[in-house]
């Protein structure tokens, strides 16, 4: 969980800023065939009312920074987001493409690259994630009721790949598949504890490799930062030893976001996430949240189990010139079986942050947010919206 150096963190926003440099924009048509609204593309259902368009660009947004937190030491960090529009209609849905680089004083590191691409007048969508890392993790057991007592950390060398494609079947309805391939291999482990001992499934590291379906529902009003509409993704996987990884398991996601619009840019927005798990996963691949999204303030697997079920809630306004802000708080818990996911057994989160506009038009944010948990707390910087 990533904590900034305030003063440093806060001059990379400006910095990025002045570093945004827009290429060549296509003259925009006197009549918005898109029905564009306010740099996204207008929903039907969202209510939203039609504006003239301004002139679509593409351009490069580039984020320094450094950060420190107890895990991950003092870490050089740095963003580059390539934004565009589609050549067979320069007014449709931004795209982008996203890569980040850390490095940490400690030796450790991660390189991520992230596409989310919309092409063919919007009928097509190419999304997904790749990274490869070297990085330090804590283990706290699994279930609900672990304590920070129960910590154990590890070192481990990570790569995975996940590509997503799905094609519009009809209007904000969509439909395609997603492949997973993931490796891990634990390469330094706290002696004497579960993962020492290889008694958790998955301690010694291995291949996951996975296909699964995927249906969408997206209204969003844009793709960056939403205004109104949602997105609503179902998606049932089967990793299987067949398919060349070492283990037998089944998932189920249905994960959604929803935004409602307050006036002018004040918006809240609802996000949640149910995922599912049957057979033997590895320890790895467990359900939990926290880290950068879900559960912010929530360290990144201090609650794991076979299910997992959160909900979040974010208010965004703005602040002054290109300066906005946001107020979040989730609740969320970890289960053995589904008819664990019971209310008493909550966990909770909650925090704020900052948002700088570093694109205007197209609605390209950096956020600095501050969560904090019952156990832990952090800081979060980067681009784009959490959800």
């Amino acid at each position: 969980m990533a904590g900034p150096f305030g003063a440093l963190a806060l001059a990379a926003l400006g910095v990025a800023q002045g570093w945004a440099q827009p290429l060549a924009a296509p003259a925009a048509p006197a009549v918005d065939p898109a029905g564009e609204v306010a740099g996204g593309v207008a929903s039907e259902d969202a209510g939203i009312q039609k504006q003239a368009p301004k002139p679509r660009r593409s351009g490069w947004v580039f984020l320094p920074g450094v950060t420190y937190s107890p895990d991950r030491g003092l870490t050089f960090a740095g963003g580059a987001l390539r934004y565009f529009h589609s050549d067979d209609d320069p007014m449709s849905r931004a795209s982008s493409m996203v890569l980040t680089v850390e490095a940490s004083v400690s030796g450790r590191g991660m390189v991520s690259f992230d596409p989310d691409v919309w092409f063919a007048n919007e009928r097509f969508h190419v999304g997904g994630t790749g990274w490869v890392s070297y990085l330090d993790y804590a283990y706290f057991g699994v279930g609900n009721d672990t304590t920070m007592a129960d910590r154990e950390d590890y070192t481990a060398v990570r790569w995975s790949l996940r590509p997503e494609v799905v094609m519009r079947i009809r209007r904000h309805l969509y439909g395609g598949a997603v492949y997973e391939l993931r490796y891990e291999n634990q390469t330094e482990v706290d002696a004497g504890g579960e993962l020492d001992s290889e008694t958790v499934r998955g301690a010694d590291g291995g291949l996951v490799t996975g296909i699964g379906a995927l249906v969408r529902w997206d209204s969003r009003d844009h793709a960056f930062t939403p205004r109104a509409g949602g997105l609503v993704s179902l998606s049932p996987r089967l990793y299987l030893d067949e398919l060349g990884g070492d283990y037998d398991f089944t998932r189920l996601l249905v994960e959604g976001s929803w935004f409602f619009s307050l006036g002018g840019e004040h918006v809240l927005g609802v996000d949640g996430q149910v995922d599912l798990r049957g057979g033997e996963p590895p320890f790895t691949y467990l359900s939990g949240g926290g880290g950068s999204r879900l559960l912010r303030g929530m360290l990144e697997g201090r609650y794991r189990d076979m299910q997992f079920a959160a909900v979040q809630a974010e208010y965004r306004f703005p602040i002054w010139w290109r300066f906005g802000g946001a107020a979040f708080a989730g609740a969320g818990r970890v289960a053995r079986k589904v008819t664990g996911l019971d209310l008493p057994g909550l966990r909770y989160s909650g925090g704020a942050g900052l948002r700088f506009a570093i694109q205007e038009d197209e609605r390209i944010t950096v956020r600095l947010d501050y969560g904090r948990s019952r156990d832990d707390s952090g800081f979060y910087l980067a681009m784009l919206e959490a959800f």
